[in-house]
């Protein structure tokens, strides 16, 4: 499988990010994070939202707007993604947020990680809906893709910096991780593991970091399908469209000694399976 290049564009994007289908706009959302954008593609066009310094990562709210991982905290923004609250978090400029999900009880996270990616710079955050923050992990390097399976018992949650994919048991109830297992170890050969997305049959799909494609992996950790994409540093993949069969996939230009035509851009594939549901902030 190969995916396609959904808009031109998107060449300008640096580091993109975040994907994630907004049922409120019919749209697909996502970040050049370290410009501070919120990029709205729809019908092949794109429109760019400035919201701050960094931009790490944009998730919906349950009653309108939006919650963006900012570079030191949390905002939340109207639905024309102007900020209405900022939730601070830590003061360290050595150090930014960089990719988070919400749970099925409306609770935001997100890992934060050094600038210089050293290990164990970083931390994982929640924000409650009261707007309340906990640290929920700490000793993180490069934080990424945050999906829940098995009815929201099991949260995966991969390490770029490590090169895994981490299974751990999760209370539903508290918002809290516990005991962890590899679901996945990378090797680097074929790239790093980076965002991550969650289909309705538990396949969890992959974006890889220096890898030039997402991988498919099945409840069980084995590798099922490969889906190539024309840019090397891949990011993000979240299912969209109105049936969710739609595979939205991000890509940068961060660290390219050589540039690639498409990086930056914006992709997309069709799928035979549907996405599991995106949850909102309950905040």
């Amino acid at each position: 499988m190969r995916a396609e290049l959904v808009s031109a564009d998107t060449a300008g994007v640096f580091h993109g990010e975040g994907a994630f289908w907004d049922d409120a706009t019919g749209s697909v959302r996502f970040v050049d994070m370290l410009r501070g954008d919120v990029l709205t593609s729809d019908d092949a066009s794109v429109r760019r939202s400035h919201v701050s310094d960094v931009a790490a990562v944009i998730r919906g709210r349950r009653d309108g707007g939006y919650v963006v991982a900012i570079e030191r905290g949390f905002a939340l923004t109207d639905e024309n993604l102007a900020i209405v609250t900022e939730i601070p978090v830590f003061r360290e400029r050595t150090a930014r947020m960089n990719e988070g999900a919400c749970d099925a009880a409306g609770r935001f996270y997100c890992g934060s990680m050094a600038y210089d990616t050293r290990a164990d710079g970083g931390r994982m955050y929640r924000l409650d809906p009261d707007l309340s923050v906990h640290v929920v992990m700490g000793r993180v390097t490069i934080p990424n893709g945050l999906v829940w399976s098995d009815a929201g018992t099991t949260a995966l949650h991969a390490d770029t910096g490590e090169g895994v994919i981490w299974a751990y048991d999760f209370d539903l109830s508290t918002g809290e991780f516990g005991d962890r297992r590899p679901f996945v170890r990378f090797d680097g050969t074929k790239g790093m593991p980076d965002g991550m997305s969650i289909d309705d049959e538990g396949g969890v799909w992959v974006a890889l970091w220096g890898g030039g494609a997402v991988h498919r992996y099945a409840p069980s950790g084995a590798l099922d399908l490969v889906v190539t994409v024309p840019a090397m540093n891949v990011t993000s993949c979240a299912f969209g469209g109105p049936d969710r069969r739609t595979l939205y996939i991000t890509t940068s230009r961060q660290g390219l000694a050589d540039p690639e035509p498409h990086a930056g851009g914006l992709f997309a594939i069709q799928t035979e399976v549907a996405g599991a549901p995106v949850h909102a902030f309950g905040g």
